[in-house]
């Protein structure tokens, strides 16, 4: 009897410890308006123990780990939270608040009352996941942004077309390095999409002018692109869809981190359900794979390098356009892309950076223009760069520095009756800096300079800017002048050596204004082209110009309703150039006078989903009509999409994503194109441009299959 009541007692007394070692943790999550959080993920780092609040933002679980606890608070959209969790409190009672980190695409909020001027027409930062999850985008960073004002609609391209400058003109950077290629290519009249993941960044961020004179080779807009100084989450995803399937992850170390992401397209299977206007031979597909390794030996030193590949082919059976005969346009490219940078900030104050890139494509187009022909193009940019900042009093910022761009392309074109062929190897090398001023507590100015010389025709150009920001009564009025220079496309280069580079003088001036999460907008410019490339009669010269002027509208509110969001932006915009091929002044034919877009975002708690809705509208685009006299004589019909998208949390693991566009089926007509055929009526065979399909779908699942979080599948 001794012996089991000693038993006992010891089992008592067990039992009471393990009580003893358990941890009580609950509490309340709070927006930044105070406004209860539902669904974030909560959970002790090093360990197993978690949850997720609930409708009314309350979370409770317990812990046995031992010693001092770390709690993390997860949310889409938001910074993450951690507090330390001192073990003389064995129950704890928290009201944690978080706070916005990325903006969202459709909660867009304009940075240039923050007194960086790095543009004033910076449109802000926006989080990945909802650029994936932007109604209409199918998940492609650069459909997101044709939502943005300023952005023209394009859609047989997919690329940026930025107040009235063509795509050539817009630049992406990741990283402040240089990316040559950043758009996969497709088939014809097929929208390009992004070559890269948007859950690789942590910040979006997008000019569309008056950029900093950091930047280099674009007339237009800039696209600067940031991915994580530090990932110390490990865990891993995957991203099943109705096109294809993707995954990746990331291993956490002390002081560095390891990502990786693969991702397979094959448009094949979905064609066989929703076939599209295009015979394809072999449909669309694209393997790319990407890796970057962070490594962080103290707080204050970050070196990060990404290494990606992709191998895009294609086949599909076009008509030609002089006869009634067929080609079979078949497409092989490979892309691979290097960055490296290593930033660190001194004792005294100085940020030190210094970064290098290597850029290579090369493109194999069997049938490009007709039957029987072939085009290869081999193309490669090595981008070196390093620059210091540092703030020296509360009055002078100043950030200088140096860098190269060493480029090559071959290209040859062979068909029946020529052979052709082309090459140039050129550098460009540039010095730079900006001195940011607080002139008084309202007035904020920078001045900035930016000189070029390019080995391709011995020149030097001077790039001046000046920025200036006035807060009036929480009105922030801006205005920049800044002159900004592009070398000419390849194409040309090839052809004549000697060209210019071109130039484009931004008149910028705006206001904006922010209250209780709603957002005012407006902003007018003048861009004023020189020295552009133009060719007639087989001559070519440097004696293009042009302008381009309008003027943004952008609105944003947050509160209008509970739980309901939305954006409206227009934009109006007159261009002509006497540039290319065009003989005289007139609208180039990507342009459109007016363009406008609506999004709405709908958060159901109760259901656990965001609901979205675009639509989108431009004016017609002018179009050479050969019966008519003079050149784009003509208009097409106005562009219009609405576009639905549904997000849905599944579980704290898996996020279903749907969406749909052009819900209202209108056929939008892009362009025409004629072909001298003396049987068809004014002796021209005539073929609208239109989109190869006037729906689209797409179904993903984005599956967390370990670690806290879900939402960063990908996790770079």
């Amino acid at each position: 009897m001794r012996r089991i009541t000693i038993f006992f007692i010891l089992l008592l007394a067990g039992v009471m410890s393990g009580f003893a070692q358990q941890r009580t943790i609950e509490g309340l999550v709070l927006d930044e308006q105070s406004k209860p959080m539902a669904y974030a993920n909560i959970f002790i780092k090093g360990s197993t123990a978690g949850t997720s609040s609930d409708a009314n933002g309350h979370f409770n679980f317990t812990s046995n780990q031992k010693g001092d606890l770390v709690l993390c608070v997860l949310m889409l959209g938001y910074a993450e939270y951690t507090i330390i969790l001192p073990e003389k409190r064995p129950a704890t009672s928290l009201s944690i608040k978080m706070k916005l980190d990325n903006v969202a695409l459709d909660d867009v909020v304009i940075t240039a009352g923050n007194f960086q001027l790095k543009g004033n027409s910076q449109w802000g930062g926006m989080s990945p996941v909802d650029i994936v999850t932007t109604a209409g985008s199918s998940g492609d960073l650069y459909r997101s942004l044709q939502t943005l004002p300023g952005v023209q609609m394009v859609g047989e391209s997919g690329k940026l077309y930025v107040r009235g400058g063509d795509s050539d003109e817009a630049q992406t950077y990741i990283d402040d390095m240089h990316v040559l290629s950043p758009y996969t290519t497709s088939g014809e009249n097929e929208p390009v999409r992004g070559r890269y993941s948007p859950f690789m960044f942590e910040g979006i961020n997008f000019s569309t002018g008056g950029y900093s004179s950091e930047y280099a080779q674009g007339l237009s807009s800039v696209l600067p692109l940031t991915t994580k100084d530090r990932s110390p989450i490990t865990k891993i995803g995957i991203n099943p869809s109705l096109v294809g399937l993707g995954g990746g992850g990331t291993k956490a170390f002390a002081k560095s981190s390891l990502s990786l992401d693969l991702d397979y397209k094959n448009l094949g299977p979905y064609h066989s359900v929703i076939p599209d206007r295009i015979d394809w031979l072999n449909p669309y597909q694209k393997f790319s794979g990407g890796s970057q390794l962070r490594f962080n030996p103290n707080e204050n030193t970050v070196y990060k390098t990404y290494i990606g590949y992709d191998r895009t082919t294609l086949t599909q059976r076009l008509p030609s356009l002089e006869d009634h005969t067929t080609r079979d346009f078949d497409l092989k490219e490979d892309n691979f892309y290097l960055n490296s940078t290593a930033q660190k900030t001194t004792d005294s104050g100085y940020k030190l950076f210094a970064g290098g890139a290597f850029s290579f494509r090369n493109q194999h187009i069997d049938d490009a223009l007709i039957f029987g022909d072939s085009y290869r193009d081999k193309e490669w940019e090595v981008h070196l760069k390093t620059k210091m900042t540092k703030r020296f009093t509360n009055f002078l910022k100043l950030n200088i520095g140096a860098e190269n761009f060493f480029r090559h392309d071959r290209t040859s074109y062979a068909d029946t009756t020529s052979n052709q062929s082309g090459i140039i190897n050129h550098t460009i090398s540039a010095l730079f800096a900006t001195a940011s001023l607080n002139l008084t507590g309202n007035l904020n100015a920078e001045l900035s300079s930016r000189g070029e010389y390019t080995s391709i025709n011995s020149s030097w150009n001077y790039a001046p800017r000046v920025a200036l920001v006035y807060n009036l009564n929480g009105i922030h009025f801006s205005g920049i002048v800044g002159k900004y220079t592009q070398l000419p496309e390849n194409k040309y280069l090839q052809l004549n050596k000697r060209l210019l580079p071109e130039n484009c003088i931004h008149y910028i001036g705006g206001a904006y204004y922010e209250k209780k999460d709603k957002v005012y907008r407006i902003e007018a410019y003048y861009k004023k082209y020189s020295d552009l490339a133009r060719q007639e009669s087989n001559v070519l010269t440097s004696d293009g110009y042009g302008y381009s002027k309008g003027m943004d509208v952008f609105f944003n509110d947050r509160t209008f309703l509970k739980n309901v969001e939305y954006m409206l932006d227009y934009s109006f915009n007159l261009s002509k150039r006497k540039y290319q091929e065009y003989t005289e002044l007139t609208v180039p034919q990507f342009s459109t006078k007016h363009n406008a877009t609506f999004s709405l975002k709908y958060t159901i708690p109760s259901l656990k989903s965001i609901w979205g809705i675009t639509n989108r509208f431009a004016s017609g685009r002018p179009y050479h009509d050969p019966a008519k006299e003079g050149i784009m004589n003509s208009t097409t019909g106005c562009y219009n999409s609405l576009d639905m998208s549904l997000t849905y949390l599944a579980s704290k693991r898996v996020i279903v994503y749907a969406s749909a566009t052009n819900l209202l089926g209108r056929q939008n007509v892009y362009n025409y194109t004629y072909a001298k055929d003396t049987s068809s009526p004014g002796g021209y065979r005539v073929t609208p441009v239109i989109p190869t399909s006037d729906h689209s779908f797409y179904i993903g699942v984005f599956i967390t299959l370990s670690g806290k979080t879900a939402y960063d599948v990908s996790n770079f």
